[in-house]
């Protein structure tokens, strides 16, 4: 990879700090020139196994430059997302005598980001960490003041407001991507155009199709990412510690999800989850006469392009569904609380759903 200034960059002002996101091609040698100018006391770098099977060319020439104090893998499953893997961390952390002028590296999904961001929160009151980006979810809903570990089968559940100082988005990740993960990256992109442009829904509608019969050649993801982190950035600069209710609206078809996949025990893939979360939420919202039939049928476009489920992959109990429901950081004094979609580029935040539209919802999309 050539080292190569990327063209776009976007500054988000956060409560103590500014993060920046640079999105582009051929950025990794330039990003490892411009850590090797700072001066940090070390690093520590965390990567995805996934990363290290395509890449490891690049973990060398990182290695190489930058001489890391310690390189951890990280597996790319929500396992690694608890207090186990957490104090394995700490202790490599601690005993390669990082201390507070440090800095993380985090290279693959979002799994990788998340550990390493929530790690970079608390270790020593928090130090740096640069995030890069490897798959199509992780890109396209990149961590902005946010990072959480899972307990049990509550996911997400123990977190801090908390970004990296610099996140490189490198379009060139996609190429070795299968087509799952790119259906499982456009569910989020999907949902941040859903919730905030229609322009950028329109404008997906007619990408779409390209993208998913030549996503390794398609020439534009560079457009597309930026537009999705643009809309995500908005939302949390908006209300970074989530505190005014307008940052919930990126809880978009989240709520279900998390149930879902706590449920499943996390078989049920993120991007899937969160695809059936917005179907569901929009059937909700369809059935109170708040979702036209109209604006309904295009979410259900674009999903249906994207390759995205339409059913449970197995029987769900609804109860509890219900029950973990109650339990999201968005739901309170045991009610439901939902975002579902006005109409396409509009979102609500409905309070003490009735569970009996959720349950009547729920029951179409069991298998």
């Amino acid at each position: 990879m050539s080292s190569k200034n990327p063209k776009n960059k976007i500054s988000i002002s956060l409560p103590g700090k500014s993060q920046k996101i640079f999105v582009g091609s051929n950025l990794l040698d330039w990003v490892i020139k411009e850590l090797s100018l700072k001066r940090y006391s070390g690093f520590i770098v965390f990567y995805d196994k996934n990363f290290l099977k395509i890449y490891k060319d690049l973990l060398y020439k990182l290695d190489q430059k930058l001489k890391p104090l310690d390189i951890i893998l990280v597996e790319p499953n929500e396992n690694s997302k608890s207090f186990v893997f957490l104090n394995f961390a700490l202790d490599r952390c601690t005993k390669a005598n990082l201390n507070r002028r440090g800095c993380f590296i985090a290279l693959g999904g979002g799994i990788v980001g998340d550990v390493a961001g929530f790690l970079a929160s608390v270790y020593m009151r928090g130090i740096d960490m640069v995030f890069i980006p490897t798959t199509l979810m992780a890109q396209g809903d990149t961590i902005i003041n946010k990072v959480a570990i899972s307990h049990k089968l509550i996911k997400n559940i123990i977190g801090s407001f908390y970004s990296p100082n610099i996140t490189v988005c490198d379009a060139d990740f996609l190429q070795s991507l299968p087509e799952e993960e790119i259906s499982l990256g456009l569910s989020e992109i999907i949902k941040h155009a859903l919730i905030y442009s229609k322009p950028f829904a329109d404008h997906l509608l007619k990408v779409l199709p390209l993208i998913m019969s030549h996503p390794k050649i398609y020439d534009r993801w560079n457009e597309i990412i930026f537009k999705s982190i643009k809309i995500k950035g908005a939302f949390v600069e908006k209300d970074p510690c989530d505190e005014l209710g307008t940052h919930k609206g990126l809880s978009y078809g989240h709520t279900l999800a998390n149930a879902l996949e706590g449920l499943s025990e996390f078989n049920l893939r993120h991007g899937e989850a969160v695809a059936l979360g917005m179907r569901i939420s929009a059937t909700i919202s369809h059935s109170m006469g708040i979702l036209s039939t109209k604006d309904f049928e295009t979410q259900e476009k674009l999903l249906n392009i994207a390759k995205l489920p339409s059913k449970f992959p197995y029987f769900i109990e609804l109860d509890h569904i219900v029950s973990l429901l109650r339990k999201d950081k968005i739901s309170s004094h045991n009610e439901i609380n939902l975002v579902i979609l006005e109409k396409i580029g509009k979102h609500r935040i409905i309070k003490n759903v009735n569970e009996k539209i959720i349950k009547n919802a729920l029951i179409k999309f069991q298998p």
